[in-house]
């Protein structure tokens, strides 16, 4: 399709993992603009050729292609059927199409898109500030978003205050404590299966993990790291959090020995628990951006952040 003839003003491209990100960001935008979600438009994906529309969609039905990009994305049978969907279509027509969103700790785009190609980055922009600038490339493009309707505002907040309400019985449920001790488990298995690629990769690092039902250490550098699970009550995750703390020496871990020196605590980082509009469920840190991971993610920013700051003096 050409000219104004697109089927879809914007289409996301994402890994699994990145997906409530590209569902809060495609709701943002659904009343304002035609969007193509995957994971909302299964019905009219569902019998046909999926490789043969996957490529229509990011190569010609879409005006603009938004790309929430990390590492390993373009590698998943998917995300490499769009990959190389956009790539032959900016062969003919350049990148002015497409928008990379780097979601990765150190921002990074692919090697090949151009360094004058637009990039948003997430930190700084936010969620409504990303949409705003997708929407105004829109209008670049020869899109016309209209103006949301009276209608269109209320289905979009009935969809907002039922989700509220599902996610505050989730959390103060016995089925939301379940879940996410179950995320906790899932939390140190994966731990110990890096850890165990870590120790495999890197002949001078020889890192440790040790765990009770509530609480992680990992140890084999300077300073020692805990992760401690906290909640209260078995039917609410109210006051419940998740603490990453860097200690000076041994963390405190009376389950395992004890301690001749109290070790001092350098610095903490706290996640909470929390339930996405996908159904998905997230562990979502407590600095200003808020940003959310999902189990396995998690435990690959907590052994980056032990292997950034364990040889800090």
């Amino acid at each position: 399709m050409t000219g104004n003839r697109y089927k879809y003003d914007v289409a996301f491209s994402f890994l699994t993992q990145d997906e409530p990100l590209a569902t809060q960001l495609n709701d943002l935008l659904q009343d304002r603009v035609r969007t193509f979600l995957y994971s909302k438009k299964q019905g009219e994906i569902a019998g046909t050729d999926g490789e043969k529309t996957f490529n229509l969609v990011f190569a010609e039905q879409s005006r603009l292609v938004v790309v929430l990009y990390r590492k390993g994305w373009g590698q998943t049978p998917w995300t490499r059927i769009e990959e190389t969907a956009i790539r032959n279509r900016a062969h003919e027509h350049g990148y002015d199409f497409a928008i990379f969103i780097p979601l990765d700790e150190s921002p990074a785009v692919p090697k090949w898109l151009p360094r004058t190609q637009i990039w948003v980055g997430l930190k700084r922009w936010g969620l409504a500030g990303a949409a705003s600038v997708i929407e105004a490339r829109i209008e670049e493009l020869g899109g016309e978003p209209h103006e949301e309707t009276v209608q269109e505002r209320a289905t979009r907040l009935d969809r907002s205050m039922k989700f509220d309400a599902t996610r505050k019985q989730f959390l103060h449920s016995e089925e939301g404590v379940n879940a996410a001790n179950k995320e906790f488990q899932g939390l140190c298995s994966e731990l110990e299966r890096l850890i165990a690629s870590v120790n495999d990769a890197a002949a001078s690092v020889s890192l440790e993990l040790k765990a009770t039902p509530r609480l992680i250490v990992i140890l084999g550098l300077r300073h020692g790291l805990s992760v401690h699970w906290h909640f209260r009550y078995s039917n609410t995750l109210e006051e419940a959090e998740l603490d990453l703390t860097l200690w000076d020496g041994h963390p405190p871990t009376p389950d395992f020995i004890e301690l001749l020196e109290k070790p001092r605590k350098l610095m903490t980082t706290r996640f909470t628990f929390d339930l996405l509009p996908t159904g998905q469920v997230c562990w979502f840190s407590a600095s200003p951006d808020r940003r959310g991971y999902a189990t396995k993610e998690l435990a690959c920013f907590i052994l980056k952040y032990y292997m950034d700051h364990a040889q800090e003096r």
